[in-house]
């Protein structure tokens, strides 16, 4: 049995896993990935100690921090995290394995449209990641559905391969940080179309065209590729513990430092984008994780201490 098993490995779950390797306890972190969100950003400029970096670089260099420790990933999917008697029990689609303390580190994934030819089309001209899927679209025409920050981020760094770019958005107008929107407006490869719905994507062995609603009449809009950059989804289903009406886990931030990012469920803790903490960024994410770990290793060592009959 291990003292802990982190899942995901974003800078929540990174953090984590460095802290748990430095402390010398048994644990294992289980993730399909590596980085999260962090990957899909193209430009980092606020993560402290780093002037300017890419996501995928950024990543990396938290990577190479685990390789340093010797830390390896389980490449699984989770299905079920619960609770049995004093146990925590984490299913995979390939094992089960059992800790006195787990850290769920999991992150968000992308919201989908909906939409006929969606799924039809994934993988054959519709992406969910400009940082990684960009570079395939040299000198073409895309579109990026989405008007808000991560909607902004992706047509801006489209725009150094793609020829043309469309933003559509169903608000009246595009929304984020004024300094994006700023960047945005001023680029003359993206067209920003508002109060839209995306209705349908259609093509024959990859993306043609993108059909979308306005003012009750259908466009049908010639393109290359769909990036949908409409919103986040918190990856959660795995586990019964309390959530907020957005699905995000709901921690505890108590004086008490054993109380720190535990869920509803004792021995359950969470860390970073998964959580019900409002803000979203790289750094908060780290320091939540570190937060979330040094309450998990203070709760193994009560249950140690608990269960091997040892003095509080």
């Amino acid at each position: 049995m291990y003292d802990l098993i982190i899942v995901g490995a974003g800078p929540a779950g990174i953090t984590a896993a460095i802290y748990a390797a430095r402390r010398k306890i048994n644990f294992i972190i289980i993730s399909l990935d590596v980085g999260g969100q962090m990957s899909w950003s193209s430009d980092v400029d606020n993560y402290p100690g780093i002037t300017h970096i890419s996501g995928v670089e950024l990543a990396n260099n938290f990577r190479k921090h685990l390789e340093i420790y010797g830390i390896k990933i389980k490449q699984e999917e989770i299905e079920k995290i619960s609770k049995k008697k004093n146990i925590c029990v984490v299913k995979t689609k390939k094992n089960t394995y059992e800790s006195k303390a787990v850290l769920i580190a999991s992150g968000k994934s992308p919201k989908k449209l909906g939409v006929l030819g969606e799924e039809e089309f994934l993988g054959k001209g519709v992406n969910y990641c400009a940082v990684c899927d960009a570079p395939l679209y040299g000198n073409k025409t895309v579109v990026v559905v989405g008007g808000g920050n991560s909607g902004m981020d992706a047509a801006l760094f489209l725009s150094k391969y793609a020829k043309k770019i469309y933003i559509l958005e169903s608000r009246p107008e595009i929304t984020g940080e004024s300094y994006m929107k700023e960047k945005v407006l001023h680029n003359n490869k993206i067209e920003i179309i508002t109060r839209v719905n995306v209705k349908e994507i259609k093509g024959k062995d990859f993306v043609k065209f993108l059909v979308y609603e306005k003012d009750g009449k259908n466009t049908e809009l010639k393109v290359d590729g769909v990036f949908v950059e409409i919103g986040l989804v918190t990856k959660a289903d795995f586990t019964d513990v309390q959530k907020n009406r957005w699905g995000d886990i709901m921690i505890f931030r108590s004086t008490k430092t054993h109380d720190e990012n535990m869920t509803s469920v004792p021995g359950i803790f969470a860390a970073g984008d998964v959580t019900d903490i409002p803000a979203k960024q790289i750094v908060v994410a780290a320091g939540e994780g570190c937060k979330a770990f040094l309450a998990a290793s203070d709760y193994v060592s009560r249950w140690d201490a608990k269960h091997k009959g040892n003095k509080q």
